[in-house]
């Protein structure tokens, strides 16, 4: 057993944490091996080289086969040495049998973080304890690969949390310009919609009144609800654009599904609210 602390030998028992757990850490590198094995002889002592050479920016995992037959079924290994990259708990890369020393090094290294990925990574680590720390992170990684979406979004995202809501517009628009939105991004991009929204206490109080007065005026509710879903008060505001829905067909019913819709992006689909409302609307629709 190795002495290295970036290799481990993993169990049935601890797989879990070793492998899948570990590699939302930093990358990992499953080695399915076997101690009849011959390649597997060869290219074992090469990981650990490599893994005590890139010193703590990998771990290498190794498995027995027969240790852990049920995770080598699950990663479908039918031929060893097997070796599997992970990454957020996701394999992004493998290989079967042996490569050569310069081989191995060269796929190792494809699969470790870029400058960029790394100030990314430490943006996140201060994003809530220091935004505007995070904010200049987030923009360093952007001139050193400034299609990385990753460093983008995290830039829009502590922009929301500094206010800086003219700023966060415009960066979101840039990622708009491909055509498409990543879920995260389809988020903040409703909650940038929201922002928008917000009004003073006072006026807040105002919008109830009008409601109060005149609860059939859909489009006062729709005011209503507006802002407060732009003060965070998500399930009264979720409660009046129900109550919009419900009354019937229209532009006001259009907008109000369209709000309710957005406040589920920002909840989370995990968030007990969404759950509820989603089905509520939906029942409310069809």
């Amino acid at each position: 057993m190795s002495n290295s602390p970036w290799v481990v030998e993993t169990s049935a028992e601890t797989f879990q944490q070793d492998v899948i757990e570990r590699s939302k850490q930093m990358p990992v590198v499953l080695d399915f091996w076997a101690a009849w094995c011959q390649p597997c002889r060869k290219l074992g002592p090469m990981l650990e080289r490599m893994a005590n050479q890139f010193a703590g920016q990998f771990t290498l995992v190794k498995a027995d086969v027969e240790q852990v037959p049920e995770a080598a079924q699950a990663f479908r290994v039918d031929g060893i040495p097997a070796v599997y990259a992970l990454r957020n708990g996701m394999v992004v890369d493998s290989f079967v049998g042996l490569l050569t020393e310069p081989q191995l090094k060269q796929w190792i290294e494809s699969l470790l973080p870029s400058e960029a990925d790394q100030l990314v990574q430490q943006a996140e680590a201060v994003e809530k304890s220091d935004p505007a720390k995070a904010a200049e992170l987030f923009q360093k990684a952007l001139v050193v690969e400034d299609d990385l979406v990753a460093a983008a979004i995290g830039l829009i995202r502590v922009q929301l949390a500094l206010e800086q809501v003219e700023e966060a517009e415009k960066n979101l628009a840039k990622l708009n310009e491909r055509g498409y939105l990543e879920p995260e991004a389809e988020r903040l991009q409703a909650e940038l919609h929201l922002r928008r929204s917000r009004v003073s206490g006072g006026d807040l109080t105002a919008l109830e009144a009008a409601v109060k007065q005149a609860p059939n005026d859909q489009a006062a509710r729709l005011k209503f609800a507006e802002a407060l879903l732009g003060a965070g008060n998500y399930e009264p505001g979720l409660k009046e654009l129900l109550t919009v829905v419900e009354a019937g067909p229209g532009p006001n019913r259009d907008k109000a599904r369209q709000l309710m819709v957005d406040a589920f992006k920002i909840l989370g689909e995990g968030n007990p609210l969404t759950g509820t409302f989603r089905r509520n609307l939906s029942l409310a629709l069809y």
